[in-house]
């Protein structure tokens, strides 16, 4: 079973990530949310706009129905499944595109695009600083940045155990290189040189079957690796299949997103 910490290397296990990707595409959570990062972007028809860490390009192609055929949605991600599954759907279409790339090494020249956005990538990469800097690399003076990102440490679980949901959701925090991404985001902003930084924040539920996702096989290797009992991680799990078999289960997230003009 893949964890979510393992999106650092999406290619070890890429029919998982990409069936998951899928499922989030559908979320109308999700949707929402790139929706209102789309505003940020100040998006018309005819713009090149950059969608780093795009994944099978879930937020690309809606910004492609923006743009047009005249303008660019151009996906980077990391993974070479992921943008083979991308180019896939795309089908041959105008106006979007998708490469393999790093956040730290986009290939695109300098002041090539008008806009950019990240999503839930800050989350997994090494130096988020460089990452900034060199999506201000590819945009234009002027040009708008947006970037959105999980506060995993925030993840609310309904329990009748309290202290040991914390414990759970703290390991899964903590099995992130970054679970604190979210919070960071505003700072990493200012500090990479963005100007203007807007910050918003967004409350999201799950269903079930996310937490089946993200939560179950994070778990059971903590306690694989002695970071919790077998005895405690099941006790969690059985409870939250009882609590999902009542209809009482329940699940919320935190997202950031903060935007700001290169």
């Amino acid at each position: 079973m893949s964890r979510i910490g393992g999106f650092t290397q999406p290619d070890a296990s890429p029919e998982y990530f990409i069936k998951f990707l899928s499922f989030l595409d559908g979320q109308g959570s999700v949707k929402s949310i790139r929706a209102h990062a789309a505003q940020c972007l100040s998006l018309a028809a005819g713009h090149r706009v950059l969608d780093l860490g795009c994944g099978i390009g879930g937020a690309t192609f809606p910004i492609a129905d923006v743009v047009g055929p005249n303008g660019l949605a151009a996906g980077v991600d990391v993974s070479s499944a992921m943008i083979e599954a991308a180019r896939e759907r795309a089908a041959g279409r105008q106006g979007v595109e998708f490469h393999v790339g790093n956040a730290t090494a986009i290939p695109f020249p300098d002041r090539f695009f008008d806009s950019a956005r990240c999503e839930r990538v800050f989350l997994y990469l090494p130096d988020r600083l460089a990452a900034i800097r060199e999506m201000m690399r590819v945009v234009k003076p002027g040009g708008r940045i947006c970037l959105v990102d999980t506060e995993i440490d925030s993840t609310a679980i309904y329990s009748t155990k309290p202290a040991l949901t914390r414990k759970m959701t703290s390991l899964i925090c903590a099995s992130m290189p970054n679970g604190n991404s979210g919070r960071e985001l505003p700072a990493l902003a200012r500090q990479a040189g963005l100007k203007g930084v807007q910050t918003d924040c967004f409350a999201i539920t799950t269903p079930y079957e996310f937490f089946q996702r993200v939560a179950v096989g994070t778990v059971l290797k903590a306690a694989e690796d002695g970071l919790a009992s077998t005895t405690e991680v099941e006790e969690w799990l059985t409870e939250q299949e009882t609590l999902q078999e009542r209809g009482e289960f329940f699940q919320m997230w935190l997202m950031v997103v903060a935007s700001g003009t290169v």
